[in-house]
């Protein structure tokens, strides 16, 4: 059976390779998926698949780096390019590459068919001493290559799969999937070094799983670690997955240690045979998610409380809460929302706050008038969805309703907002932007600095300056408070410090700690 590896930045392609061609049909397994070029080299390198399939564009490495590299290391190895119209010339270039094809996206099934079998014509036709067959077929390739198909596609080849497993004398029990996902901070993107960081998580995982004697295999998916935990056959159910607990618990702490990131962690409900895995692998992901969303870097079981569901929480979406936010009562609408989103936190159900969330909006949606809060109220329904934390959550409410109230006290004539009135609620909702200062908010409100100056210091006893920074490190006192996973200076770049050094200082100033040495006391008084 011959091994394949599919490369490509676009997980849409690689996921629809994987999952759409019967590659069994072809006498083929799909062994690993990389994102980028340089983990397409990794994966090149440790499973030395028979074919390569990958994409010319990539970050990092392209698709001809890696094919000009396969050529010079692994000659026998057969390279297919994948290729959009805009990069034919790319393609025709690759010859000098000894690139056995390629093929324009979009992929037609039939093509590709025909260039497999043509590839593996070529690999039959070679004559090498090393022809795959079932005796020389590395175990542990195979085992992965079947375990990510049962991962990806499910067991809708589950009998064909048993087969193979049978014909590799490959056995497979009980035991427990975990997934594991490096924290990425919200602003962050991905970079050359993603790939390098995953390599080096996946040494500590495998090291710290054989260090409890635990027989596991490893599969990369996407930007994910998979981590397959076979239990020995004699021990109890109960005491292997609390050992898993631990084992797991022990893989954070030394990514943490030796590589210093959070990464965050899913484990899934426990499989008796291999046509359970598929389901194991859903569960992991799901309370990977969970984990994610309720910021609990160290992986701990779920204690979901008893509520009636939705009505608790629902009883306080009443018409008198609407109508303060509609009125413009800042003050009150702010406590309302907060002790609000408190109570959705306290029952830990991701989907009930999605939900709950929604139906705020929603009802909010329907006593605003035509106005262009209005839009911004659409656009977090629809973006709600899509957030991974339940502080984005919190801070997406929270700031929907200060935009309604801004917007409100400034249409509504009967209130006679004041102009501080008016700078301190448009403070609320924009201190975070860096290029706030007393010239910009006089352009705003067009009036003079001298006057917006000495108005400030009469009316609130500091200047403009004095007033903001203050309400910059209260925000971000809160943050540190509510966010463990944030760093430093991803808090001062959200509330509007661009200086890291400057932040802190700053912070010192005014509650006597530095960030850091703040973090670590709210830290252990949460432990405790």
């Amino acid at each position: 059976m011959y091994k394949v590896v599919i490369v490509d930045d676009e997980t849409i392609v690689s996921r629809g390779l994987s999952e759409k061609v019967d590659w069994a049909e072809l006498n083929c397994m799909v062994c690993a998926i990389g994102n980028n070029g340089m983990e397409g080299k990794e994966l090149v390198d440790r499973y030395q698949p028979d074919i390569l399939m990958t994409d010319i564009k990539m970050p990092g490495m392209s698709g001809l780096e890696l094919a000009e590299y396969i050529n010079r290391n692994y000659p026998h190895m057969v390279s297919i390019l994948l290729s959009g119209y805009s990069e034919f010339e790319y393609a025709r270039e690759a010859v000098r590459h000894q690139v056995f094809d390629y093929l324009l996206k979009p992929i037609e099934l039939h093509d590709l068919h025909a260039c497999i079998r043509r590839a593996i014509e070529q690999l039959d036709s070679s004559g090498d001493d090393d022809m795959k067959n079932k005796d020389s077929v590395n175990h542990s390739v195979v085992e992965s290559g079947i375990l990510l198909d049962l991962i990806v596609n499910g067991n809708k080849d589950i009998a064909s799969l048993r087969e193979k497993m049978s014909q590799f004398n490959i056995n497979f029990t009980s035991g427990q999937t975990v997934v594991f996902e490096l924290y990425k901070p919200l602003d962050s993107t991905s970079d050359e070094s993603s790939s390098l960081s995953q390599f080096a998580t996946n040494n500590i995982l495998k090291e710290t799983f054989q260090n409890f004697n635990l027989e596991i295999t490893l599969i990369n998916i996407e930007n994910k670690s998979v981590v397959i935990v076979k239990f020995d056959p004699n021990s109890e159910q109960k005491s292997a997955e609390e050992q898993l607990v631990e084992v797991t618990n022990l893989c954070q702490e030394n990514i943490q240690l030796y590589l210093n990131k959070k990464i965050n962690a899913g484990i899934g409900k426990f499989f008796r045979d291999v046509d359970e895995l598929n389901g194991s692998f859903k569960s992991a992901i799901k309370d990977l998610e969970t984990h994610i969303f309720w910021g609990k870097n160290r992986y701990h079981t779920q204690n979901i409380k008893s509520r009636d569901s939705f009505k608790k929480v629902a009883a306080h979406l009443s018409p008198e809460h609407f109508q303060v936010i509609y009125e413009g009562d800042l003050n009150e609408s702010k406590i309302f929302i907060e002790n609000f989103m408190g109570k959705i936190r306290f029952y830990r159900d991701k989907n009930f706050a999605l939900n709950s969330c929604l139906d705020f909006l929603v009802g909010l949606l329907k006593v605003i008038p035509d106005w262009q809060a209005k839009q911004n109220i659409t656009q977090a329904i629809t973006s709600i969805p899509s957030l991974r934390t339940f502080n984005e959550y919190n801070y997406e409410m929270i700031r929907i309703v200060e935009l309604v109230c801004l917007e409100a006290r400034q249409r509504n004539a009967d209130l006679k907002a004041t102009l501080l009135d008016q700078i301190k609620m448009y403070l609320n909702t924009h201190y975070h932007e860096p290029n706030i200062s007393l010239q910009y908010i006089a352009e705003v409100f067009h009036v003079s600095t001298s006057h917006l100056s000495r108005l400030f210091k009469k009316e609130t006893g500091v200047n403009f300056s004095e007033f903001l920074t203050k309400k910059r490190v209260e925000r971000a006192r809160k943050l540190l408070e509510e966010d463990h996973r944030m760093s430093i200076l991803e808090i001062a770049n959200r509330v509007g410090f661009l200086d890291g050094k400057y932040f802190g200082q700053v912070f010192k100033k005014y509650y006597g700690y530095t960030p850091s040495d703040y973090k670590e006391i709210v830290k252990k008084s949460y432990i405790s």
